[in-house]
């Protein structure tokens, strides 16, 4: 009864989910005005450009006080590092290659020339692009937005910012504010670049603000600023996070945030609010990437007094959040004709377990190896640290001896096989016993009839004396290996190291262990249950995978007897065995791999346990009745030192003769039964 109810929710699950995608399609369809919500929001300020994917034509305009203005000069963009594919980092030694964008000071990309786009391609990894046609104040990265100068408020996101001093790994932009009343401000931006050599490995640069008071009194300033743009996705599973880090009594504590949770037209996530701790960093977290900003000041004074991460437009068809971070300073007080400069590091680059895991980066204030794994979710309890942080020794390990991640995953389901093998062989031992079984349990249904609870304790009974289980232990294999699915699941879609790795040293089609396996793409994706579900390729593990199922299914034992209701059941399971490769046809091919691999595993130790307890039986049937003989010499000798057992008398001793006799007859009756 309660498998039957999980299989009926099981499949109304189905069906409500597929027929609302029916319903969506069909309403929009019909009242495509309830749908314009879907289109991406312009915010104010916001223009349309004469091209699609092209900078909007004209910038928002900005309004000064009364008598303020920035005086900016020519716009000469920058590029400070390498944007060339260098994976050995033969041409530079920083590992980074940024893009300056004079309005507003802002990065137009990050080339991380260490890595690849694509796999199998020979160009580099390229981020921290600015959202097209979206407020330029905030869609693009690292935008100086504005400052406030004795509380009057001077936008600085539009102005063009001069270059300065400059070299190959950093470069100086500045703008100079006058106020009305003859006060004068320089505000200068300086990024700079570090080597691989370095302790953060080259993937954190610094960004230093700097501000010149070129009056004879003292100015209270405070600086907005944008955080970096979100990572265009790599799958359809990729879907980012803000992540921020608290500084809980020099510990450092996470908080994250589902990007695709916010909303243009809600209120943005207050990330100050999160904790009642000071913020020590915040920033995105992609399914490989990072890109995080720290102030580089004593986390004992905070600088940051206002942390948001907020939606510019609705989330597009291909998974792409447009979405960003404010920050706002606290007030800086810059004396007469002083200068006080204001730092952060801004970490750009991958979510690497040997870079996160490093001192540097591991340690207070930094924690950001805390990003590694991001729980939560129906599933958040198996998706822990420990767990995937052995999985991934464990495969690095068997990379090492096979240098091949899909070989490292096969060995990974042998050693997981071999330490569920005793209770597989026990769950299958088990239902063998329960299958000889099948009269008595027949007869106890037809004897307690719909008195169930009577039925059910004689059953517990039954099964108890005769030591089989009919309960979990034949379906704790699976359950066993349930976590480590879902950790390989977290690991395949977060764990750097198997990023863009192939199977069987390339030679296969399978170039991405973290993707689908695509054996034929398609020109254009195919889309199914009117639109709902997405394939643009042919899977053939997923595919494969099915077929493994059904045939486990049919080598499975049925049960000893089975009404017309539970031969429907029994059926139903068949079939819902083949949803699960469906729900999985796009997931990870590594992850597929090992469910194919460990369930094609599980049907040969099946079939050598079944055959080794089929021998065994036979063995028994065809065991001789053993016939008392007359001692032997030997027998005489090694009996003589043993004492003779003292005959009991009277009524006791008749007792034990009877008691005897019976046991001899039940034996003797055991042997012809086997016999038979």
């Amino acid at each position: 009864m309660r498998d039957k109810r999980v299989i009926i929710v099981a499949m109304l699950s189905l069906v409500v989910v597929i027929g609302w995608g029916w319903v969506n399609y069909y309403l929009k369809e019909k009242h495509p005005e309830w749908y314009e919500d879907d289109k991406p929001a312009q915010t104010s300020g916001q223009t349309q450009s004469a091209q699609p994917g092209t900078q909007p034509a004209t910038q928002v305009a900005t309004t000064q006080p009364a008598g303020v203005h920035a005086v900016g000069g020519e716009a000469r963009p920058k590029q400070i590092g390498s944007v060339k594919f260098d994976p050995q980092g033969k041409i530079s030694e920083y590992p980074i290659g940024l893009a300056i964008d004079p309005k507003g000071a802002a990065i137009s990309s990050a080339t991380l020339n260490r890595l690849r786009a694509v796999v199998g391609k020979e160009e580099p990894y390229v981020y921290q692009k600015p959202y097209q046609d979206l407020d330029p104040a905030s869609s693009r990265s690292l935008v100086t937005q504005a400052i406030t100068v004795d509380g009057k408020r001077i936008e600085l996101h539009n102005e063009t910012w001069v270059l300065g001093e400059s070299n190959d790994h950093s470069a100086t932009y500045y703008v100079d504010v006058v106020m009305a009343d003859g006060k004068k401000l320089r505000v200068s931006k300086t990024y700079t670049l570090r080597p691989d050599k370095d302790q953060s490995f080259g993937y954190e640069l610094a960004m230093v603000y700097r501000f010149e008071n070129q009056t004879a009194l003292p100015l209270v300033i405070r600086t907005f600023f944008n955080g970096p743009t979100v990572p265009a996705p790599e799958n359809n599973r990729d879907v980012p996070e803000v992540v921020a880090g608290y500084n809980d009594q020099r510990q450092v504590t996470l908080k994250h945030h589902s990007a695709a949770s916010l909303n243009p037209d809600k209120e943005p996530w207050d990330i100050m609010a999160q904790e009642k701790l000071p913020l020590l960093w915040t920033g995105w977290t992609s399914a490989y990437f990072d890109s995080i900003v720290r102030p580089a000041v004593d986390p004992a004074q905070p600088v940051i007094s206002s942390a948001k991460a907020k939606a510019l437009a609705k989330r597009s068809d291909d998974g792409q959040d447009f979405t960003a971070i404010s920050f706002e300073t606290t007030d800086l007080t810059v004396a007469a004709g002083q200068a006080v400069s204001l730092p952060f590091d801004v970490y750009l680059g991958p979510r690497q377990r040997a870079i996160l895991n490093s001192d540097y980066y591991s340690q207070f204030p930094h924690g950001y190896n805390l990003t590694l794994v991001l729980t939560g979710g129906m599933c958040g309890f198996c998706t822990f640290e420990p767990l995937i942080a052995l999985m991934v020794k464990l495969l690095g390990f068997f990379h090492m001896l096979t240098r091949d991640w899909g070989l490292a995953i096969m060995c990974l389901v042998i050693i997981v096989r071999l330490l569920l093998h005793p209770i597989t062989k026990r769950s299958q031992m088990s239902m063998s016993k329960l299958s000889k079984f099948g009269p008595e349990i027949e007869r106890l249904k037809q004897k307690y009839g719909d008195d169930k609870e009577s039925l059910n304790r004689e059953m517990m009974s039954f099964t108890k004396e005769h030591g089989v289980s009919t309960g979990l232990l034949g379906c704790l294999p699976m359950l066993l290996q349930m976590p480590i699915w879902i950790a390989l699941w977290s690991s395949l879609q977060s764990t750097f190291e198997l990023r863009h790795a192939s199977f069987l040293w390339g030679y296969t089609w399978i170039k991405d262990l973290a993707q689908p396996d695509r054996l034929i793409p398609f020109s254009g994706p195919v889309t199914l249950f009117w639109g709902y579900i997405h394939f643009d390729a042919i899977n053939i593990l997923p595919i494969l995978m099915g077929i493994v199922f059904f045939v486990q299914q049919k080598m499975t034992p049925k049960p000893p007897t089975m009404t017309k209701e539970q031969e429907s059941q029994y059926k139903m399971m068949q079939w819902m065995s083949l949803l699960f490769p469906i729900f999985l046809y796009t997931g990870p091919s590594g992850l597929n791999l090992y469910i194919l691999t460990s369930t094609s595993i599980g049907i040969i130790e099946s079939k050598r346990i079944r055959d080794h307890i089929k021998q065994r039986e036979e063995a028994e049937k065809s065991e001789k009745v053993i016939v008392d003989a007359k001692p032997t010499r030997n027998s005489k000798k090694l009996d003589r030192n043993e004492p003779e057992p003292k005959k009991r008398r009277g009524f006791a001793g008749w007792l034990a003769d009877l008691q005897k006799k019976a046991e001899d007859l039940r034996r003797e009756a055991d042997r012809q039964k086997r016999k038979s």
